[in-house]
């Protein structure tokens, strides 16, 4: 088994690296583990319970959930069966789902009633026997988390997966360290109209609606629709409880 890597090793340094090669070292080490290539993106906890209750007027709807937004593939080719994985099969496959559930590893079935889904057919296609979905803790976030989706082409069982958890939580704080906002789910597919969230970071800082209108060149009036439609999205009970669950979120 290959040995773990230190941080620096996974891009952490004082200047910030790019994406490319952050993922780069990442890929090679878990090619190790006899992975070929793999997609990472944050993961709201509450990604099951939302997409269970189809709530067409959630923030986090079932078309938020299988956008590509805040998702960064291995490789070229990877994003693009990313890509053709959440528009043509993710809508309709089991997998998809069970994989919001993150209280632990889940590898995607591929057989249902005996027969190959399309999950598995779309997967053969490219060489890949084996997906796996591995969620990870947020250091600092009680709201999101990290999840990898691992690709392989060896059958799981012939997989050996000891110690792979502290070298993905390993490679995950690498990322978060230089690309947070990128990943946070809350910040992806203009979940919030940007004109909305900068009144709400001017009335985080005590400024009131009128001060607000004439720094952002909009009507009091204005002010008050944006900040409440931050209510209602985020379900806040008044404005203070509003900047509460933004800043949770870290969205302001």
């Amino acid at each position: 088994m290959a040995e773990q890597l230190p941080l620096c090793e996974f891009g952490v340094s004082q200047t910030k690296p790019s994406v490319e090669s952050v993922l780069s070292d990442i890929k090679c080490l878990l090619a190790e583990y006899g992975f070929g290539g793999f997609w990472f993106q944050g993961i709201a906890n509450s990604a099951y319970r939302d997409y269970l209750q189809n709530n067409q007027k959630a923030i986090l709807s079932r078309r938020t959930l299988r956008s590509r937004g805040g998702v960064f593939a291995s490789s070229p080719k990877i994003s693009l069966l990313h890509e053709q994985y959440v528009t043509r099969v993710a809508p309709t496959d089991i997998n998809f789902s069970e994989a919001l559930r993150l209280g632990s590893p889940y590898c995607y079935q591929f057989y249902e009633n005996n027969q190959p889904n399309k999950a598995k057919k779309l997967f053969a296609r490219h060489g890949i026997n084996t997906v796996l979905s591995w969620p990870l803790k947020h250091f600092a976030s009680d709201a999101w988390c990290g999840r990898f989706t691992l690709l392989s082409r060896h059958p799981y069982a012939e997989l050996a997966l000891n110690d792979l958890e502290s070298v993905l939580k390993q490679a995950q704080m690498s990322l978060f360290e230089h690309f947070h906002h990128e990943l946070n789910p809350y910040r992806q597919n203009n979940l919030f109209n940007q004109t909305a969230i900068k009144a709400l970071k001017m009335a985080a800082t005590g400024l009131h609606n009128h001060e607000i209108s004439e720094v952002l060149h909009i009507t009091v009036r204005g002010v008050e629709y944006h900040l409440e439609s931050m209510r209602n999205k985020l379900s806040a009970t008044n404005r203070a409880n509003l900047v509460h669950i933004a800043h949770q979120l870290e969205i302001i």
